[in-house]
């Protein structure tokens, strides 16, 4: 199941640390318009600033800036501001690429330079490791956000919820803390073979045979279209998410849909149905059936060729991804690693290099496509273990003197750590797409001896706030 990296916005307020005093006092009429001056800028991509009545966060303001906005709802602790007028703008202000930019939730950077855009992330890090996590960073090398290969047009995947506008199916993303539709004609942050696959499902969704899914009331069959692209092979993947059984009719409409997917595409692209019939906000279930294909794609990291299917983890940013497992390989010094959270395999065949490899996964489907990728690429020094990382630890001998880590957002179960603690390994390496969970559980670590050594960010989600960050961690 993807790991994925979800908006945590609640609990993360000011997460930036320091922030700039305003110029003037908070009016206390919640529509009252007031002068910030934006100090830097939290996990959520809001501009923060200080009023004499506490922090305010502006929703597109950026660091450096004076805006005018309008205070919009206050909590005990903040206050939520909506930017009304840039007054003095931030030399690393650009205009947006996107027409949706600002509506859609997908990006939230869109409006900064590349250049700010990274350093808003390396300060990101930072604070968390020294706010959080209590580290003292002066020690380290210099630490920055490596930039991504690309800019645009770089993620390999997306995930398209299906509504109903004017009684027309339509795909599209998010509006920002939503579950409105924003309409698009195409993203840019995604891969040209998306965009192609998504023209035909926007196209073709009218003539579709099937009911579209009502959140509200659990109802209808199509909730989700995934797409998957190999940016190295040129396979691509197309994937129906649907709620309930389908009968007859609906599998020989979405039979007839392949004929102009497979025509989008440069080879011939598999189709898959994953089947979720629970309520909520997670978007794939538990089974998938191939509709044509076998329900698998490829792509290429460096020498190594990967398979991988509709629910399984997979970096989106295909040569960003290759450049941090390089570095992590770098790091992973040691003889006897053990991998947690391992997915297909991808970071394996990279620790696999130059160490005896115990690799745990706990989805099934990604435990047997591990197995499978290291038997075709020749990987012999790798034992895989399915199960929960905080239940197989429990009976494993110790003996590691490496552990690596590539949990998701959510971080470490604290028996994980634990039990790390128990086998002593000299070194832990921990991959995170989260700063605060990545903190948190490098303190545990820290109190248990730990010491930090190295710390490097990587840029995988360009336009947005998100950052992946490998920490070296050494008794």
């Amino acid at each position: 199941m993807s790991k994925g990296c979800r908006d945590v916005r609640g609990n993360e307020r000011g997460i930036m640390g320091r922030i700039v005093e305003s110029s003037k006092p908070l009016d206390r009429s919640a529509a009252a318009l007031v002068e910030l001056v934006v100090g830097k800028m939290s996990s959520d991509g809001s501009g923060i600033a200080r009023t004499d009545e506490g922090v305010v966060f502006v929703e597109g303001a950026l660091p450096g800036e004076v805006v005018e906005a309008e205070v919009v709802r206050r909590k005990r602790d903040f206050s939520l501001a909506r930017l009304v007028r840039v007054k003095q703008a931030s030399a690393g202000r650009v205009v947006p690429a996107c027409s949706v930019f600002g509506t859609c939730g997908g990006c939230q950077l869109q409006h900064a330079s590349y250049r700010l855009q990274l350093e808003v992330k390396a300060d990101i890090v930072k604070d968390a490791l020294s706010r959080i996590g209590g580290f003292d960073l002066r020690g380290l090398p210099d630490f920055e956000c490596e930039p991504s290969p690309r800019q645009w047009g770089y993620r390999n995947k997306a995930s398209f919820p299906v509504r109903k506008i004017k009684g027309k199916p339509v795909a599209g993303f998010y509006e920002a803390d939503s579950h409105r539709l924003a309409r698009l004609e195409a993203c840019p942050v995604n891969a040209a073979p998306l965009n192609g696959l998504f023209s035909v499902i926007q196209r073709e969704l009218p003539g579709l045979d099937l009911s579209v899914y009502d959140e509200r009331e659990h109802a209808g069959a199509l909730r989700h279209v995934v797409l998957r692209s190999g940016l190295h092979t040129g396979e691509t993947l197309v994937s129906l998410v649907v709620n309930g059984r389908l009968n007859a009719r609906n599998m020989k409409s979405i039979a007839r849909l392949y004929r102009p997917l497979r025509d989008a595409a440069t080879r011939m692209p598999t189709l898959t149905l994953n089947h979720n019939s629970r309520p909520g906000n997670v978007i794939l279930g538990d089974r998938t059936e191939a509709i044509k294909g076998d329900g698998l794609i490829s792509e290429r990291l460096d020498e190594w060729t990967l398979r991988y299917d509709t629910s399984s983890f997979f970096q989106v940013n295909t040569d960003q991804a290759a450049r941090l497992y390089r570095y992590a390989r770098e790091r992973a010094q040691g003889e006897n690693a053990l991998e947690l959270y391992s997915g297909v395999g991808a970071l394996t065949c990279y620790l696999a290099r130059s160490n005896s490899v115990t690799a745990v996964e706990e989805w099934g489907s990604a435990v047997d496509l591990m197995e499978r990728n290291m038997k075709d690429n020749g990987i012999t020094n790798v034992r895989s273990l399915k199960g929960r990382a905080e239940d197989v630890m429990t009976n494993l001998p110790g003996g590691y003197d490496l552990v690596v880590l590539d949990p998701p957002r959510s971080g470490c179960e604290r028996s994980v750590l634990d039990k790390i603690l128990e086998f002593g390994p000299k070194r832990v390496l921990y991959v995170s797409c989260n700063p605060s969970t990545l903190a948190r559980d490098a303190k545990i670590l820290g109190e248990g001896g730990y010491r930090l050594k190295a710390l490097r960010a990587f840029d995988m989600f360009p336009q947005t706030v998100h950052v992946e960050t490998v920490a070296s961690m050494e008794l």
